[in-house]
């Protein structure tokens, strides 16, 4: 049987607890990762995650968190730390789609997506890279979507906080490439 690429690491997926984040997370613990998966409001749905990554194998636990606050963040860093270990995998999929036309969006709309899809990515990002630095090792991938590029379907927020996710990835991998992330 062939080595798993991910044995011994530490992934932590945002959003992790239905869809896409939830394939992910499986995904990871099949290629042997341990897996954190992040919540905000669907614990059950995390729980059944962490149940399927137990059955992959792996170590799973459930870390309830807003990923648009910073000492947030930190908290459950330092509790996925304390529970798995340094966190070795970052996946950003945490995020909101609300459909709102040009006339519809509000500026609490803009505040809150732009929050959910973008500031997460750097919070999240800021509180595992001084880790994966020190240890040379890491792996971060950032969901963005074709409307970043693109007309999309949700509306400008939406495309904004996308196309800012493409642009927040290609600025870390160009400083972050020299450290074995």
């Amino acid at each position: 049987m062939p080595a798993l690429p991910f044995a011994s690491r530490v992934a932590l997926v945002t959003g992790g607890s239905r869809g896409i984040g939830r394939a992910i997370a499986i995904a990871l613990a099949e290629a042997g990762a341990a897996v954190a998966v992040n919540y905000r409001e669907r614990a059950d749905a995390a729980e059944q995650t962490v149940a399927a990554v137990r059955r992959a194998g792996r170590e799973g636990a459930i870390f309830r968190a807003d990923v648009t606050d910073a000492a947030a963040v930190a908290a459950m860093v330092a509790a996925v730390e304390k529970a798995l270990g340094p966190v070795d995998i970052l996946v950003n999929n945490a995020g909101i789609a609300q459909h709102r036309s040009v006339e519809e969006i509000t500026e609490a709309d803009f505040d809150a997506t732009i929050a959910a899809n973008l500031k997460s990515v750097f919070l999240c990002t800021q509180a595992v890279c001084a880790g994966m630095q020190a240890r040379r090792w890491g792996r971060i991938v950032n969901l963005s979507s074709g409307a970043a590029r693109g007309a999309g379907g949700f509306g400008v927020h939406y495309n904004a906080s996308k196309a800012g996710v493409e642009g927040l990835t290609r600025g870390y991998a160009a400083r972050l490439v020299t450290h074995g992330i």
